[in-house]
């Protein structure tokens, strides 16, 4: 099943390499085809995926307006090799795909399976700068003494710094346990090691509290008025 991306037409490859992006937020399952393990997915979150914002971010890429000229564009692509329709095995624990052989039309709820592994230019770079790390610790002695001494000096910097790290987490669990039995309350002396945020916004403000969360105790009466409203909705879910 090998494929030659040069072969292929440029908007199709626009097209794959945004699929196979996280940018597309495509779900990708893993499954079994004739032994080997591929990505498959469902036709019609492919379809989704060419709907929303950021396949438009690209001006560049085929205009997609509705699900039929999405499933067309799709189609184009299957037609090519990119990928290929497959049969899932019901209610198995592996996925085990079989290529059907009818790759004619494509269809928003059969499965495919991606023949096209995008841009590996990326692995040849991880592959590269790993390959490089490798020799260069392996010629360690031979390199001048100026550099090693400026190496040795670097590791003992990052190990310092590590060190203040550390300090500083266990300096902010003290602090907080320390006002936490003083007053009641927890107190957070920034930054904000472990926030999901940049390195400006973890250091505002400088200083936190956060209030204890009374809990209010629900009666049956409440409880079951609350409910009146009826069930709750259910979210959309595909295989």
């Amino acid at each position: 099943m090998a494929l030659d991306p040069k072969q292929l037409p440029k908007d199709d490859l626009m097209v794959a390499d945004f699929l196979r992006s996280s940018e597309a937020g495509l779900s990708i399952k893993q499954g079994v085809l004739n032994g080997r393990r591929v990505d498959f997915f469902k036709g019609k979150h492919a379809v989704n995926a060419l709907l929303r914002a950021p396949y438009k971010k690209n001006p560049k890429r085929p205009p997609v307006s509705n699900r039929p000229e999405g499933e067309k564009l799709l189609a184009g692509l299957q037609s090519h090799g990119i990928f290929l329709k497959v049969e899932k095995a019901p209610k198995a624990k592996q996925q085990n795909l079989t290529l059907i052989e009818d790759q004619t039309t494509f269809e928003s709820e059969a499965y495919y399976v991606w023949i096209y592994e995008g841009s590996q230019l990326k692995g040849i770079l991880i592959g590269t700068a790993v390959l490089g790390v490798t020799f260069a610790g392996v010629m360690f002695p031979l390199w001048p003494a100026s550099l090693r001494q400026g190496v040795y000096y670097l590791s003992l910097g990052l190990l310092g710094l590590m060190g203040v790290f550390m300090g500083l987490v266990v300096f902010r669990l003290l602090l907080w346990i320390v006002l936490k039995v003083a007053t009641g309350q927890d107190g957070w002396l920034y930054p904000q090691l472990f926030a999901d945020v940049g390195v400006i916004e973890s250091f505002t403000p400088v200083w936190g509290w956060e209030d204890k969360v009374k809990s209010k105790r629900v009666t049956p009466a409440q409880a079951s008025g609350s409910d009146g409203g009826g069930s709750p909705a259910v979210g959309e879910h595909d295989d």
